[in-house]
């Protein structure tokens, strides 16, 4: 268990170390050119630590990991931004996305953890009023890494008796209490649409003090790798239960206090369909995250209501509380930092 909880940390604190700059450091990297680690993403899933709140009385947490890293292959997205021209910028990466829990067990106390790969695309547009707008399409694979029936414990994914008791799942069967929590097995395909839209208000070294960022998504779970390859995806009873759409919605505001802090305020919601009956359709969390050092990494404190976000443990819903550390792979930085050079 500690071998497990000293490798997530020093994941995380690499991807912090490589991840993390402020403002002086942005203006060094566009100069200079970019690091693959170091550059940054409108639209991301943060990497956090942190401690979460059991959802029911069946598991107890320990700690929830979000040990995510952004692999850039182009990314021009600050240098365009800071640049007087209004050209826009694009970001095209490979996304590893991993999500961990440790549970209280004897033995084996990391179960069924999510690995997301995807390959990603972000445009990004500076309006005359130094406003961002940002599209996103990210695609790839979304699974757990077990080989267990999802919902009869002892036996193989897709084996006989895993299938014969699958056949007698109904609309009323609470699939929380069923499903096989060591090593059920959860895979899909998933294409991902995201918008965000963010108001700047800018302080008077053109670096934005206050701001509104709206994000709209839409999640796709497809049976194809890409859309065009047969491997990595689900079974006819697979999608039944997990509903093939994903729709999300969410505000974010930030207030730079003083120029060593600052904090961000998130609510997010997330609303499944074409799922089994029994399952939540709604997700949301309220989160609010302090920025002490002007760098992106932060403490947060979130409340969850809803459906779980750990692969198939969205058939589980509640509350949940946590805290924690993340880091910021959109952090505020000098707009117009080539305008002001100029003069």
């Amino acid at each position: 268990m500690k071998k497990v909880l000293t490798l997530t940390c020093l994941l995380l604190f690499q991807v912090s170390f490589a991840q993390t700059s402020d403002t002086d450091e942005v203006s060094k990297e566009t100069k200079n050119g970019s690091n693959a680690f170091n550059d940054f993403y409108p639209i991301a899933v943060k990497p956090a630590l942190g401690y979460l709140s059991n959802m029911n009385s069946q598991e107890d947490i320990i700690f929830d990991a979000k040990p995510v890293v952004y692999y850039s292959i182009i990314n021009d997205i600050i240098e365009r931004m800071q640049s007087d021209d209004n050209k826009a910028g694009n970001a095209f990466y490979l996304s590893f996305q991993p999500h961990i829990r440790m549970y209280a067990e004897n033995s084996k106390p990391v179960k069924t953890p999510s690995y997301r790969i995807l390959f990603g695309w972000q445009h990004m547009i500076k309006t005359k009023s130094n406003n961002f707008f940002t599209w996103a399409i990210e695609s790839g694979h979304y699974s757990n890494g077990q080989s267990g029936c999802a919902f009869l414990s002892g036996e193989e994914d897709e084996s006989m008796p895993c299938t014969d008791f699958h056949a007698t799942i109904t609309d009323e069967s609470n699939l929380s209490e069923l499903l096989n929590r060591t090593n059920g097995n959860f895979s899909t395909n998933t294409t991902k649409l995201s918008l965000n839209f963010r108001f700047n208000e800018l302080n008077g070294d053109d670096q934005p003090f206050k701001i509104h960022s709206f994000t709209a998504s839409w999640e796709l779970y497809h049976n194809r790798f890409f859309g065009l390859f047969d491997f990595g995806g689900y079974s006819d009873f697979d999608i039944r239960i997990y509903g093939r759409h994903r729709f999300g919605l969410g505000y974010e505001y930030i207030y730079q206090v003083k120029p060593k802090l600052r904090y961000a305020i998130e609510q997010k919601f997330e609303i499944i369909q074409g799922a089994h009956p029994f399952v939540e359709p709604v997700r949301s969390e309220t989160t609010f995250t302090v920025y002490p050092f002007n760098r992106d990494i932060g403490f947060f404190a979130t409340y969850v209501y809803g459906h779980d976000n750990y692969n198939y443990r969205f058939v589980d819903s509640g509350n949940q509380l946590g805290f924690g550390v993340s880091w910021d792979l959109f952090q505020p930085f000098q707009i117009s930092r080539a305008k002001m050079k100029a003069l």
